[in-house]
């Protein structure tokens, strides 16, 4: 009773390779990133204050 075995699928240790680094740059690049976003953050949008307008005051009429 032999039994047939499945060969066993190839690696390509270089196209590994290229993703870890790949992924080891990606890491590192979203490190300094972050400390740039802290060290100089870009400028927002101002606040906007929630105001009510005013009602304007009528002149009286000169008789």
């Amino acid at each position: 009773m032999t039994e047939k075995t499945e060969p066993l699928p190839v690696i390509d240790f270089a196209t590994r390779r290229k993703e870890r680094l790949h992924l080891v740059h990606e890491a590192r690049l979203e490190k300094m990133r972050g400390e740039f976003e802290k060290a100089f953050p870009l400028p927002g949008k101002p606040a906007t204050k929630l105001t009510r307008p005013t009602k304007k005051k009528k002149k009286p009429r000169k008789p």
